[in-house]
């Protein structure tokens, strides 16, 4: 009785030191972007990042953007930031952090209306060979 209370004991504690390293070996992804802002303040800091070389679910973040937005009180957007994108990585193999920041500033009066973030990637499959270009945005024709 008392040795099996041992072998499931330290079955246990096998399993609960394993389970702790998968999480700890567990990959956190570059690709990630923040927006921080705090009570009583008009300020938001928007700030996000990429890494072309990281493989994430079978793609590569070839760049990426944030974008910020407010409404007027009867719900019209009156201020956009647009998509404020990062350079773009110079292929798969490029390890460099490409990264973009921005303080947005809110409207003081008070709004029913919350002022809206967001962010995204321009993704690229990994293994395809194909890598976007960055093209100046007089060029581009939407």
């Amino acid at each position: 009785m008392k040795k099996r209370f041992v072998i499931s004991m330290s079955v246990m504690i096998i399993v609960i030191l394993l389970s702790g390293a998968i999480n700890a070996l567990a990959i956190v992804s570059p690709n990630f972007a923040t927006n921080t802002h705090n009570d009583n303040s008009i300020y938001y800091y928007g700030y996000v990042q990429c890494q072309p070389s990281f493989v994430e679910n079978g793609y590569h973040a070839a760049r990426g953007y944030i974008r910020y937005w407010r409404y007027d009180i009867f719900g019209n957007i009156v201020e956009d930031t647009n998509r404020l994108y990062t350079n773009y990585g110079n292929g798969p193999d490029d390890s460099r952090i490409l990264t973009r920041n921005h303080t947005f500033i809110d409207s003081i009066f008070p709004n029913p209306y919350k002022t809206q973030f967001r962010y995204g990637f321009t993704w690229v499959p990994d293994g395809t060979g194909v890598w976007p270009v960055s093209i100046p945005v007089d060029y581009i024709i939407e």
